[in-house]
């Protein structure tokens, strides 16, 4: 994620102003740094009950890193208050530890009542401090009882990590990797079998090769179903390249259609290569139930559908609508579109913003004030059943977190009411 907070960065020296545009938003929780984790890098997950569930990067526990960057990572659930107006309550799930207890979780996924993720770091693989290892979750049978994390796979070698992004209906897991051995990406299953699960290799990317102006893309950033059980996903990198030695590559949007016989192979293709004029996604796919397919770039928002991609909107990149496009999109029942941006606005530490259906006209919702409102939105925002926005925000709560790139604060969850 070194790349997104240099963005951030430069868009945090922008000075803001203007008009704050204001909805219901409210802290739902901040961070302490330690005991219970700091840089919230991934989207929340809800429950049943209503509970949220989600990680951070760092903190929790265990010497896995250095200052600033201290804790091996923590995953938290969040309860909501039986009154409304109280306070919600944070349940610490599990703290990391390393060793063969391993870090860096990355997002959590939700499936027969178990939450399931992916260790960056521990196990028992060959690699030095392990290769990671994918992991689920047992709520405790009653609510003072305490989580049981359950190692499902070791990956093996460097060369088999997946991060999960989406999983079907049979209890197969699906994600991308980035390895030495596949320098360009690659889409992944944890595939479930009577043992346990193992992991499949559905596709590597080849990127741009050598005296060529156009390939498949390189890194990709996750996979999400469609109805119809194929993945999509974007390439931050490859696709197109400018015509000159060394040239710039600008992104790719895929789909990969599973066999039409279990011992078959996926298939893979590019729908669109990037220009320059949109250049480079910087986010996951959404795919709503008719099957169009939304997400950002550097530049603009996007919606794909029947071979075409439109642009919806620019990022204008000026107070107060906000700059650096962050995290993902997601739709509501009426098609309308949430983002953020992890700077600019009123305040100059990021926005909440609505594009309305169908003509996708840009609203400006909420613009963080920092400090203890919370700064730099990045994951993903996830809609309640109440139809509220969840996300969170990597720093801000003002808990003494001082980070290097100009964040203050340990980062909070928010609520939004549209």
């Amino acid at each position: 994620m070194a790349w997104l907070r240099s963005i951030l960065t430069a868009a945090l020296l922008l000075a803001a102003s203007g008009l704050a545009f204001g909805q219901t938003e409210s802290v739902l929780y901040t961070f302490q740094g330690q005991p219970d984790g700091y840089f919230p890098e991934s989207s929340l997950v809800i429950g049943g009950a209503g509970n949220l569930y989600g990680t951070t990067t760092y903190g929790g526990g265990g010497a896995c890193y250095v200052d600033p960057y201290s804790g091996c990572g923590f995953i938290y659930e969040l309860v909501p208050p039986a009154a409304a107006g109280s306070e919600w309550t944070e349940i610490p799930v599990w703290r990391f530890q390393g060793g063969t207890d391993g870090g860096n979780p990355g997002g959590l996924l939700t499936y027969e009542g178990q939450l399931w993720g992916v260790a960056g770091a521990g196990g028992t693989g060959p690699c030095t401090g392990g290769c990671g290892y994918f992991f689920r979750l047992e709520p405790p049978s009653s609510p003072e009882g305490v989580w049981t994390k359950v190692v499902v796979f070791d990956f093996p070698g460097p060369n088999y990590f997946c991060r999960i992004s989406a999983v079907d209906t049979n209890g197969n897991f699906y994600g991308t990797g980035l390895t030495k051995q596949r320098p360009d990406g690659y889409v992944c299953e944890l595939q479930k079998t009577q043992s346990g699960y193992t992991t499949i290799d559905l596709y590597d990317f080849q990127g741009v090769r050598k005296g060529r102006r156009i390939g498949d893309g390189s890194y990709p950033i996750s996979v999400a179903f469609d109805a119809q059980g194929n993945l999509w996903g974007a390439a931050a990198d490859g696709g197109y390249c400018q015509p000159t030695p060394d040239g710039s590559c600008f992104g790719a949007l895929f789909e990969l259609k599973p066999p039409a016989a279990s011992s078959g192979e996926w298939s893979e293709t590019v729908v669109y290569r990037f220009p320059l004029s949109n250049a480079n996604p910087v986010s996951p796919v959404t795919v709503d139930p008719s099957g169009a397919v939304f997400g950002l770039t550097s530049v603009q928002a996007y919606k794909y559908l029947d071979g075409r991609l439109t642009k919806i909107t620019d990022h204008p990149g000026v107070p107060p609508f906000g700059a650096a496009p962050t995290g993902g999109l997601v739709l509501d029942r009426d098609g309308n579109v949430y983002g953020t941006m992890g700077a600019g606005g009123a305040y100059g530490y990021g926005t909440v913003y609505e594009l309305l259906a169908p003509h996708y006209t840009p609203k400006l919702l909420y613009s963080f004030a920092g400090g203890a409102d919370g700064s730099l939105p990045c994951a993903p925002m996830i809609f309640g059943p109440d139809g509220v926005l969840y996300g969170t925000t990597q720093t801000g709560g003002n808990q003494g977190c001082q980070l290097g790139f100009g964040g203050i604060g340990c980062g909070t969850v928010f609520q939004l009411v549209p």
